[in-house]
């Protein structure tokens, strides 16, 4: 076995046609179907299966193609690695961030960071906590930013800011002329909340830890329709006061706080602990820790002497 035969292998998996993987290894389809029969008769194993049009793997298959993706994903780092020692002119960041600090934390720093490393290419993905560690994990990304500390060994974690979760309701509605309410008055109320993976983890967890059961009307990815809700008074939503700054200012929703508890809201950088740390990636996590930093809303911290 070697790492053209795997790569071969990797990419008649992940395109599902034989055709489609000659092509993009510039190859021709009999020497994409000789590498794979010689990659199978060095086992005296079957790893793909033809399933109507589609090439499957097969459990065999799938053994070999989750240490493909580990060998390729090095052979990446190498390259990215040799090719990092020349400077910060060219390059992939891979950057995955919840949905909320996408989009309402993220722009600026991607802006300070292009406007500084113009030639570095930046790939952004969205998602919820859950996915952006499994795509670190994976491999598939380079950084990630979630807003729950995870418990994975294999990440390094430093928290970049923190914002405070609140009530918004409508203008309408009969608690907005209040400033605060208390958790057990959510009992039994029609909430919206964000899907599960995310700041709802912590709302349930402190709902539950008190007794309380809201009646939960909507749940969504989408912080913009949670918002839209609100606003037409069917729920009361929880959402960090950030989320809603412009539509508090504008008078389309009323902030309410909890009087009876503080619920902070935490976004953390995450990196692969086995990954080879770029310039550009240290470089971004210096520019976010600088930013937040400064703003006032996070503690300054080197990430384990490796960071400058």
């Amino acid at each position: 076995m070697n790492l053209h035969q795997l790569r071969v292998f990797y990419e008649v998996v992940r395109l599902g046609k034989i055709s489609s993987a000659a092509e993009r290894l510039h190859l021709t389809q009999p020497a994409v179907t000789w590498q794979i029969k010689s990659l199978e008769n060095s086992f005296n194993l079957k790893f793909l299966d033809r399933i109507g049009k589609k090439i499957l793997p097969t459990e065999e298959g799938k053994v070999l193609l989750e240490f493909a993706e580990r060998f390729l994903n090095l052979e990446r780092q190498a390259e990215e690695a040799l090719d990092d020692v020349k400077n910060l002119s060219k390059g992939n960041l891979r950057i995955g961030a919840s949905f909320t600090f996408g989009d309402f934390y993220l722009p600026p720093l991607l802006l300070a960071f292009h406007r500084k490393y113009p030639q570095i290419r930046l790939q952004i993905s969205a998602g919820n906590s859950i996915q952006i560690i499994e795509d670190l994990l994976a491999y598939k990304i380079d950084l990630g930013i979630v807003a729950s500390e995870p418990k994975e060994e294999k990440l390094e974690t430093q928290q970049l800011t923190s914002d405070l979760l609140v009530a918004v309701v409508a203008p309408a509605h009969a608690w907005a002329k209040r400033k605060f309410i208390s958790l057990k008055e959510l009992n039994g109320q029609p909430l919206l909340l964000r899907e599960k993976g995310s700041s709802r983890r912590l709302v349930e967890e402190i709902l539950a830890a008190r007794g309380i059961a809201p009646q939960i009307i909507m749940e969504s990815a989408s912080t913009s329709a949670i918002k839209k809700m609100a606003e037409s008074g069917v729920g009361i939503a929880i959402l960090s006061q950030q989320v809603v700054q412009k539509e508090v200012q504008e008078g389309v929703l009323k902030k309410l706080f909890f009087k009876d508890a503080q619920i902070a809201y935490r976004f953390y950088l995450l990196y692969h602990r086995e990954r080879h740390l770029s310039r550009a990636m240290k470089a971004f996590m210096e520019l976010a820790l600088e930013y937040f930093h400064n703003s006032g809303q996070t503690p300054r911290r080197i990430i384990r002497n490796r960071f400058i």
